[in-house]
């Protein structure tokens, strides 16, 4: 079967988005909104074939997702080039952000992080090709279409791809519970990519020990850690905040 997105957001989003592929759109029968209108104006708008079928279909292929009466069936995911991802910043005179995730496994944190990213300026993500999970439609619904605009690439080895990235001149800084410098204290104004490990594992040895820094989020309580997306939105947050303050905005 087909790789698919579900839901009215994330069906329209990528509807819009130039990059995502999408093979036909199916339709509930007997829905009827404003939203789903235009989405059905869209999809003939770009000669997109639609097929209407009754909704017990649809809940088949979403084993129970909320479809809201609308999939897109997708051709093979289009995962973007490294080098695609590097552009993006020079396009913009922008320094760049990108975010290195080492080994995420929960697609509702894939999914978050997409979001957020899309949200904080990230110019694109790296995630690696084995032991991860990759673009599905979990993690497509969870991103509510920023996947359809955000670039991921697939690499090979993450510890090799950090050693290219450096050469671009982008300092690698990780997400380490045990580190002594906070993130608050760090400048994180320069072209930077930020790397988050795995849920409850973190950031393996060997990527570790490439990052140039290596920083912590301060907390309180007896919880050593957050959730790998939240800890993601906090600091993509600060790497924002102090952009803009930079730049006087």
């Amino acid at each position: 079967m087909s790789s698919i997105i579900y839901g009215i957001h994330p069906v329209k989003e990528a509807l819009i988005s130039a990059s995502v592929p999408i093979q036909k759109i199916m339709v509930s029968v007997r829905a009827s909104s404003p939203a789903l209108r235009s989405i059905i104006d869209l999809a003939h708008q770009k000669r997109i074939p639609l097929i209407f079928v009754e909704k017990e279909s649809l809940d088949r292929m979403t084993k129970g997702g909320q479809h809201q009466s609308v999939i897109a069936l997708l051709k093979e995911t289009r995962y973007a080039d490294l080098n695609e991802i590097l552009n993006r910043p020079k396009q913009d005179s922008s320094k760049a952000l990108l975010l290195i995730l080492d080994g995420i496994q929960d697609p509702q944190n894939l999914g978050s992080l997409i979001r957020t990213g899309l949200g904080c300026g990230v110019h694109g993500i790296l995630i690696p090709k084995d032991r991860a999970v990759g673009i599905t439609p979990a993690v497509a619904k969870v991103s509510a279409g920023a996947v359809s605009h955000m670039p991921v690439a697939r690499v090979t080895n993450i510890a090799t791809t950090i050693d290219d990235l450096k050469k671009e001149g982008i300092w690698i800084y990780g997400a380490s519970a045990e580190a002594k410098d906070r993130i608050f204290d760090l400048d994180l104004t320069m072209d930077l990519a930020i790397v988050i490990g795995a849920e409850g594992k973190g950031i393996r040895p060997l990527v570790k020990k490439k990052c140039d820094r290596l920083f912590s989020i301060p907390m309180k309580g007896s919880v050593s850690s957050f959730n790998a997306s939240v800890s993601g939105g906090m600091i993509l947050y600060e790497v924002m905040r102090q952009r803009t303050l930079r730049r006087g905005l």
